[in-house]
């Protein structure tokens, strides 16, 4: 088996296989997600690190500028509305419900959860496959399908349909930003809007492990 052969099953192993896996011990995992995820992306951080063909340049900030931060605003406030009002419209009695009935609680999410969450994906789904698998899939729409398949397949522990469809929706646009600017940073702030309004809205009870 060639090197490219071994990436491809070790690709759906880890990416296909295991979350799949997942979900027949989804009572566990929900408790551990937070450990696990911080865990593995301590791991591949290293691994990325000790990699002399790794540009580290690219886990701080890679092509973040001024145009690619206006870019991602642009396109937040557009599709932050049509979530807002889909939620508002669908699930009523979610709509805000985390801010105004724990305030406190919100605040202290909307600071952690890009600290604890955002950035291990990112170095996860994005930074780390980009560079692993950049062989087996050479051509970008691949690379950035490969990523967003990923990151939706491992939220199908959840055991909720809408984790895993608006994870697949965003791990592509996350991973469209990455493959343009090779910019960790850049899909970190991207994901924070993105999360932050997830849970502000009223959508977060989908992407909360204690509720599995």
């Amino acid at each position: 088996m060639n090197i490219k052969s071994r990436k491809i099953v070790e690709f759906l192993v880890l990416f296909i296989f295991i979350p799949v896996m997942l979900i027949f011990i989804n009572h566990i995992a929900g408790r551990l997600i937070i450990p696990v995820l911080l865990i593995t992306s301590f791991i591949v951080f290293k691994q990325l690190q000790k990699d002399p063909a790794f540009d580290r340049h690219s886990l701080w900030k890679g092509r973040l500028n001024k145009k690619e931060i206006k870019g991602i605003i642009y396109r937040f406030i557009p599709g932050a509305l049509l979530v807002g009002v889909l939620t508002y419209f669908f699930l009523p009695d979610h709509f805000l419900a985390f801010p105004k009935e724990v305030p406190g609680f919100w605040i202290l999410v909307m600071i952690l959860y890009p600290l604890i969450s955002v950035y291990p994906q990112e170095v996860i789904f994005r930074t780390y496959i980009f560079h692993r698998y950049q062989s087996v899939f050479s051509g970008k729409h691949e690379m950035i399908t490969a990523s967003a398949v990923a990151f939706g397949m491992y939220h199908l522990f959840f055991c909720n349909w809408i984790a895993p469809v608006l994870s697949f929706a965003g791990g592509f646009l996350f991973a469209s930003t990455y493959a343009r600017s090779r910019s960790t940073a850049a899909v970190v702030l991207e994901h924070a809007l993105w999360g932050d309004l997830i849970f502000t809205i009223g959508l977060g009870m989908y992407f909360y492990g204690g509720n599995i």
